[in-house]
């Protein structure tokens, strides 16, 4: 497991942290991984900006949602049957619902945090471009991970893994273009709800730091899977 690895919480060299992960291949992405990169670039251009990570986040909560959904569908099928269903597997969709929740909620302060400062600087985002577009993205995205979870939960925990793997590396890569970041105070109501960060710089790794902690979480729930099966 990975657990000594997880950074949520902890004090940390948040340059030294973006210098790992730039020194770090991304994980392979599938080819539906790969499709959606692709079309994400030529619907919002290939330089990150604000905006664009901030509809990188509408994406990424998506598949905790899946996980949520698809555990609970499961706990209810089990409940309407007249066989008893072993306690194991009842824990694992308790996990799952855990675990979508907790990393919902942690995407969506990133997501609240990036509209945010869009308004502070004034950044005009566009009903077509930045709501109409990501909801037919997320459509076809849950909808996508829903199916592998009900097929088989660990497909969907590596697809998760590689689209957080390619977000902790845009982050990263999003501060190294701007070095002027580093000395971009940034202040926000959210971070009653997030880790209060002194500059844009560091903001952006520590959002980029959570992206690997969720990659991790779901490279350790594949061992997990894989080892009851």
């Amino acid at each position: 497991m990975t657990e000594d690895v997880y950074t949520m919480g902890k004090e940390l060299d948040l340059k030294a942290e973006q210098a790992r992960t730039l020194a770090t291949p991304k994980l392979p992405a599938n080819l539906a991984l790969k499709g959606m990169f692709l079309t994400f670039d030529l619907l919002y251009g290939k330089e990150r900006s604000l905006p664009k990570v901030m509809v990188l986040e509408i994406l990424a909560r998506y598949p905790y949602w899946a996980w949520e959904n698809g555990a609970y569908a499961l706990l209810s099928k089990w409940h309407c049957g007249t066989e008893p269903v072993p306690r194991e597997k009842i824990e694992v969709a308790l996990r799952h619902i855990q675990m979508g929740r907790d990393s919902q909620d942690n995407e969506q302060w990133h997501m609240l945090l990036w509209m945010d400062l869009c308004h502070q600087k004034g950044v005009r985002l566009s009903w077509f471009r930045h709501f109409l577009l990501p909801r037919h993205m997320t459509f076809v995205y849950f909808h996508m991970t829903r199916i592998m979870y009900r097929l088989r939960p660990a497909w969907s925990f590596a697809m998760n893994a590689a689209f957080e793997s390619h977000a902790e590396h845009e982050y990263m890569l999003f501060a190294q273009e701007h070095p002027e970041f580093e000395n971009e105070p940034v202040d926000s109501p959210w971070f009653t709800r997030y880790p209060r960060q002194k500059t844009l710089a560091d903001l952006v790794r520590r959002v980029g730091l959570d992206e690997r902690d969720h990659m991790n979480h779901s490279l350790d729930e594949i061992k997990r899977l894989n080892a009851n099966a």
